[in-house]
């Protein structure tokens, strides 16, 4: 992991944060850096999707990142949006408190942002206030146009109503 760290500040970026993420939370030591690298505007979407991706494989270990990849759920690129909210759902429990911000992604023009967006929600899970609204937004998605949207709201609802 610190030979990757290193690395992370060199090209080609992509291939690093691959391989960190198969590290999962002893990734943590690169935390910083794929932050740096998910908020670097002069690198390739590629290289800051895999950085948000990466920092979600660390599981509950990435949490110090949640208010980066929240402000990532506003990013240009859908790619980028999409993978910020896979993330969120990774990282799981402690991406509790970014309900709200979650829910703004279900009406994402992206199909892959919606999808990853309310099966977020399902991972989380979400507090006794905000599961009348998450219920109803999930709800709302199995009407979805897309069938992986559509899926996703299912599975989302399973999971929200067995809490």
């Amino acid at each position: 992991v610190p030979a990757l760290t290193k690395r992370l500040k060199t090209l080609p970026v992509v291939p690093v944060t691959r391989a960190l993420s198969k590290y999962g939370a002893e990734a943590k030591p690169a935390l910083d850096d794929l932050v740096a690298v998910l908020r670097n505007e002069k690198l390739t979407v590629e290289q800051r999707w895999n950085a948000a991706r990466t920092l979600g494989k660390m599981r509950e270990a990435g949490a110090p990142a949640i208010p980066v990849l929240v402000e990532m759920l506003k990013a240009e690129s859908s790619l980028i949006r999409e993978h910020a909210a896979e993330s969120l759902g990774d990282i799981g429990a402690p991406s509790r408190g970014v309900v709200k911000e979650l829910l703004a992604v279900l009406t994402d023009e992206n199909v892959k942002v919606r999808r990853d967006g309310v099966r977020s929600l399902g991972q989380i899970g979400v507090d006794d206030a905000d599961r009348d609204a998450a219920i109803a937004a999930a709800e709302k998605l199995t009407s979805d146009p897309e069938a992986i949207v559509v899926e996703a709201a299912k599975k989302t609802l399973e999971l929200l109503k067995g809490q």
